[in-house]
């Protein structure tokens, strides 16, 4: 059948419509200004998880299934509308408004019908094995096998000792791991978890509200607000609900979240369970959110900027004392996740606070965890007192959870009072990781923005090219995962480093000489899988 250019345009109106509609339902429908083809998927708030479920909705809605390759740096409405052309033989015309014409040859296949007709659901809506992004989601990892390659994730570890863990049997140097001050291993860590089993349990078995509260929770709770310096804080069961559920709860439809656009996926996630206006800022730009200020702030009952303490993708950190002068100048509001700060950043390790050598009630929320530098289980949250007391009444995440059990509570009090005992931990730390990064640059590797923090990315830029020398690098006993497409762009795949204290120099020189000689080709298996 022959479709004129009419039925062309009216064709691509209809790919336009689909994929506006699928977008904003995507972020959930909070979007209150006309999209566009150049309409930029991130300035809306979709993160990468995010845009690959719009386009296994657009592969639903129009019955199709496109190449993986084909998914790599999507950045505008636009790219979504030439996806779907492509597969539909409708041709776009290189204008800045709506595309109009087809080939006068091209059969274009009907677009599946609207849910919730007359006809009777298949096995693809009824049948969770033959959902479209489940079936996508198997039918790229057997590409990937029929291509030689075995997947470096789930890798199954048999036991850790320091800087050390047993692979397959191989002991192998792991840079998987957050234990940056390697408290998940010490002895007085390990024998406080061991005494509060003796004493409470191994469960909380309530939340704190109603009965899960215990003096251990209690003592970690101040242990952190003074190592923090801040007026208080609460631990929280998980470190991703904490971000998850606070954003909601604290922000409605009158107020507007701005946060980092490399911001964790819990920040994004909580934006988006929030009624609020979100927008995404370009990376660790101040400037950017202090014009955009000048502009809205009048619009918005509350205002809040979301950053973190250290980006766990790309190693750097954000300028905080012109944050803080933002957040004041705009009467604005700043929240800052230091779940990869805290630990690592200043002197003694108390985070990015002490680092910049700021008083912390400069800000307003201060955000971490107790699952990385302080080797256990959850997260917390601190702040002025007042805050603090209502967030622990309210807060679902925290109301309606069961506490942290008495080990992972204890294991983090120990670990607490350990870093402020041994501050020489930090300083170990940083002094690893810089080496790292020193030998990495000096070998010529692209290391991006990392800087005096224990997070390195290696970046490759080509996310087969990290799975095959991630696979390589554990023949050489050395365990590092990449980082791949959608999680990053394609342009930015890479193989990411967590340095920790109980790395050796030793280990660290090796490691990035094993690196280097697998990079240059160096490896007569590197092509096919371990």
């Amino acid at each position: 059948m022959e479709v004129s250019l009419k039925e062309g345009a009216s064709r691509l109106e209809s790919i336009a419509e689909e994929v506006y509609r699928h977008v904003r339902d995507v972020a959930k429908g909070q979007l209150d200004w006309e999209l566009t083809p150049q309409t930029s998927l991130y300035e809306v708030g979709l993160d990468s998880l995010a845009r690959m479920e719009v386009i296994n909705r657009l592969e639903e809605a129009f019955s199709i299934r496109f190449r993986e390759e084909s998914l790599y740096d999507l950045e505008t409405c636009r790219d979504l509308f030439a996806l779907i052309a492509e597969h539909l033989s409708v041709s776009l015309e290189e204008t800045a408004n709506e595309p109009a014409n087809v080939p006068e040859d091209g059969a274009v296949p009907p677009i599946a019908p609207e849910h919730g007709g007359a006809s009777q659901p298949d096995a693809t809506e009824s049948d969770v094995t033959q959902f479209a992004e489940i079936v996508g989601f198997d039918e790229r990892l057997a590409l990937a096998a029929a291509a030689g390659l075995q997947s470096p994730f789930f890798r199954v570890s048999d036991g850790v000792q320091g800087a050390v863990a047993t692979i397959g049997g191989r002991q192998a140097i792991s840079y998987t791991s957050f234990d940056y001050l390697g408290m998940a291993g010490d002895p007085r860590v390990a024998a406080a978890a061991k005494e509060a089993i003796d004493r409470f349990g191994t469960s909380a078995s309530a939340s704190r509200l109603v009965g899960g509260n215990s003096s251990i929770l209690q003592s970690l709770d101040d242990e952190i607000a003074s190592f923090l310096g801040a007026e208080a804080a609460t631990v929280f069961p998980s470190g991703y609900g904490t971000n998850a559920s606070l954003l909601g709860h604290l922000f409605g439809k009158e107020d507007m979240i701005l946060y980092d656009e490399l911001s964790h996926n819990s920040i994004v996630q909580g934006s988006l369970l929030s009624p609020a206006r979100k927008r995404p800022f370009p990376h660790n730009d101040f400037a950017f959110v202090d014009r955009l200020l000048a502009d809205v702030r009048g619009k918005y009952r509350r205002v809040v900027i979301a950053i973190e303490g250290v980006y766990s993708m790309d190693g750097d950190y954000p300028d905080l004392p012109e944050f803080i002068e933002v957040k004041n100048r705009r009467r604005a509001l700043l929240y800052v996740d230091e779940a990869h700060s805290i630990g690592v950043m200043g002197p003694s390790g108390r985070g990015i606070c002490e680092h910049f050598g700021i008083d912390p009630v400069e800000g307003d929320l201060w955000m971490g965890t107790i699952s990385k530098a302080l080797g256990s289980g959850g997260g917390y949250m601190a702040g002025r007192a007042p805050l603090i007391e209502y967030l622990k009444y309210t807060t679902p995440s925290f109301v309606f959870a069961t506490a942290c059990s008495p080990a992972n509570a204890a294991a983090a009090l120990a670990a607490v009072r350990i870093a402020r005992l041994e501050p020489q931990r930090a300083a170990r730390l940083k002094d690893r990781a810089i080496l790292f990064a020193r030998l990495a640059c000096d070998a010529g590797l692209d290391i991006g923005n990392s800087h005096d923090t224990p997070i390195v990315p290696v970046i490759l830029g080509d996310s087969l090219k990290c799975v095959q020398i991630s696979h390589a690098l554990l023949r050489h006993g050395i365990d590092a995962q990449p980082i791949l497409y959608p999680a990053v762009p394609e342009k930015a795949a890479r193989i990411r480093f967590f340095i920790t204290a109980k790395h050796t120099e030793d280990q660290i020189c090796q490691t990035v000489e094993v690196l280097a000689r697998c990079l240059d080709g160096d490896d007569r298996a590197l092509a096919g899988s371990s």
